[in-house]
């Protein structure tokens, strides 16, 4: 059975429940076990994710998964912030990604306007969520194919 860390940022809380909860569908319905680490916003997620493969590189044992699922959300605002964070956000997770050969999902949406990121997260409609944990999972499925993973 797959052990994956949902790592979501909550900023905007009522659109993180919606992610989550397609998130948790997907992995559920794979028969997949998930644990949860909550962060401020976006920016913070390349962060908690270095923390965790760190925590793993050191011997903690309850840091290792296989695989892993990012959410969260920013929303234009009236400044830059929101393409700044989103930038950030999305090279450390890609950067991370690809460095330690992860199974990753990647739900953190960056949006024009709250409509479209509540689109976005609804598990009835777009589902993201639900995308990023299904993308994490074929991921790993490509890991263990190739003898990569356990």
């Amino acid at each position: 059975m797959a052990r994956i860390l949902i790592i979501e940022a909550r900023f905007y809380d009522h659109i993180a429940d919606g992610l989550l909860a397609g998130a948790r569908e997907a992995l559920d319905a794979a028969g997949a076990s998930h644990e949860l680490l909550t962060v401020p916003g976006i920016f913070e997620l390349p962060g908690a994710l270095n923390l965790v493969l760190a925590a793993a590189a050191h011997g903690n044992e309850t840091a290792r998964y296989d695989g892993f699922v990012a959410l969260g959300c920013a929303i234009r605002g009236e400044t830059d912030h929101y393409h700044h964070v989103g930038t950030e956000c999305m090279r450390g997770l890609a950067d991370l990604s690809v460095a330690h050969q992860l199974a990753f999902g990647n739900g953190v949406l960056t949006c024009h306007d709250e409509a479209q990121a509540l689109n976005r997260a609804d598990p009835k409609r777009k589902n993201l969520g639900g995308q990023a944990g299904r993308a994490c999972l074929r991921m790993l499925a490509i890991k263990r194919a190739l003898g990569l993973a356990v």
